[in-house]
C-alpha cells in the first residue's frame, strides 16, 4: 500500500471525488466548505470559526484533492473531537487558502467572541455562504475619570442672616452686660442710694402740715 492509497483510507466518509469537488471550491474568491469528515455532511446552519490554530494550514497555490487528504491525516486526532468538522476558506483578499480544524455555534456574537479568542481573521456564516471579518477587541476600561474643569467654580454669594426676635418681657443683652445676680428666695434687694444723694432722716414723729398753726394762748389781745 503506497502513501497515496493511505491517505485516502485516513480520509473516512469522503470520497476521493467529493474532496476533488472541495479543492474546486478553494479557487472561487470567498469559496470554501465546512464538512463533517466522518460522514460527509455539510454543515448549513451557523457560523463556522476556527479553533485550533496550531492546526491552520497555508497554501499559497492551488489546493488539490491529495492536500485535502494529507491535511485530514495530519489532523486526525483534532477532527476526532466532539462537534469538530473539516474547514476551507479562500481569502478574497490575497487568495490565499485557509485549511482549519472548525467548530460551529448558533449566534454570531457567540462566533465573533470566539474567533477573536482564536486569533481569527473571520468567521463563516454558513446560511448565507459568506464570510464575516472578526472586528478588534474593545479597548480595556481604564477607570480613568474624567479630568476636571481647570477653572474653579465662582461660590454663591452667602445670604445674609438676620438674628430672630426677642420673645415679649426678654431683652438682648450686649457684650458689655454683666449678667444680674440672683435674688435668693424670700429676701428682697434694697435699692442702693444714688452717688451724691443724702439718705432722710426719719424725725419720729408725724410729720406737722405747713398750713397748721399754734393755737392763741390765753392773755392774746385776741382772746375774749
Amino acid at each position: 500500500m503506497n502513501q497515496h492509497t493511505h491517505n485516502h483510507e485516513s480520509t473516512g466518509g469522503l470520497s476521493v471525488a467529493r474532496l476533488a469537488a472541495m479543492a474546486d471550491a478553494l479557487t472561487v474568491p470567498d469559496g470554501g466548505f465546512t464538512v463533517d469528515p466522518a460522514t460527509g455532511d455539510a454543515a448549513r446552519n451557523g457560523y463556522a470559526v476556527a479553533v485550533h490554530p496550531e492546526c491552520e494550514h497555508i497554501c499559497d497555490g492551488r489546493v488539490t484533492a491529495d492536500d485535502l487528504a494529507d491535511y485530514l491525516t495530519r489532523t486526525r486526532h483534532a477532527l476526532a473531537l466532539p462537534g469538530r468538522v473539516f474547514g476551507g476558506w479562500c481569502d478574497p483578499g490575497d487568495r490565499r487558502v485557509y485549511l482549519d480544524v472548525s467548530a460551529v455555534v448558533a449566534t454570531l456574537p457567540a462566533a465573533l467572541e470566539l474567533g477573536r479568542d482564536n486569533g481569527q481573521r473571520a468567521v463563516f456564516d454558513l446560511d448565507a455562504a459568506t464570510s464575516i471579518p472578526v472586528p478588534p477587541a474593545p479597548l480595556p476600561v481604564t477607570g480613568k475619570e474624567t479630568p476636571a474643569d481647570p477653572t474653579p467654580p465662582i461660590p454663591a454669594p452667602r445670604a445674609e442672616r438676620t438674628p430672630p426676635p426677642c420673645p415679649p418681657g426678654n431683652h438682648a443683652r450686649t457684650a458689655t452686660s454683666k449678667p444680674s445676680r440672683p435674688t435668693p428666695e424670700g429676701r428682697k434687694r434694697t435699692p442702693k442710694n444714688k452717688p451724691g444723694s443724702t439718705p432722710k432722716q426719719s424725725t419720729g414723729g408725724p410729720r406737722k402740715s405747713p398750713t397748721s398753726r399754734r393755737s392763741p394762748k390765753n392773755g392774746s389781745p385776741h382772746s375774749r
